[in-house]
């Protein structure tokens, strides 16, 4: 009986936790640097609406605009310490932190295809 006893208070330390988490929503930290009007802000917007309608609210975003938690050049740093689950920074912010295949500017596209100016 001692042996039943010990197994169920061990089970209960391993269950217990679990429970609890479980019942605990996920929560992301989506932060960006631009105003929630803008169409990044209203994309982040649309992703914390969906995230949480189709996880049933397991998952809560919390999304901060307009440099509300960082600005530009500290949210990558903060994305890599875990302080934030998630960005929306542009291309150009890669470069420097050694992934070649995004360190360009944007614009220059526009202008060599001509989309700024409607042909």
């Amino acid at each position: 009986m001692r042996k039943w006893i010990l197994a169920a208070a061990a089970a209960a330390i391993f269950v217990l936790p679990t429970a609890v988490m479980a019942q605990s929503p996920i929560v992301i930290k989506f932060s960006h640097v631009v105003a929630a009007n803008t169409p990044k802000g209203k994309a982040a917007e649309k992703f914390k609406e969906l995230a949480e309608q189709y996880t049933n609210g397991k998952v809560k975003v919390e999304v901060y605009p307009n440099s509300t938690l960082y600005k530009d050049k500290e949210e990558l740093e903060a994305l890599q310490l875990g302080a934030v689950q998630m960005l929306a920074p542009s291309n150009s912010k890669f470069g420097p932190i050694g992934i070649k295949e995004f360190k360009f500017s944007i614009f220059p596209t526009y202008f060599r295809t001509g989309s700024l100016f409607g042909k």
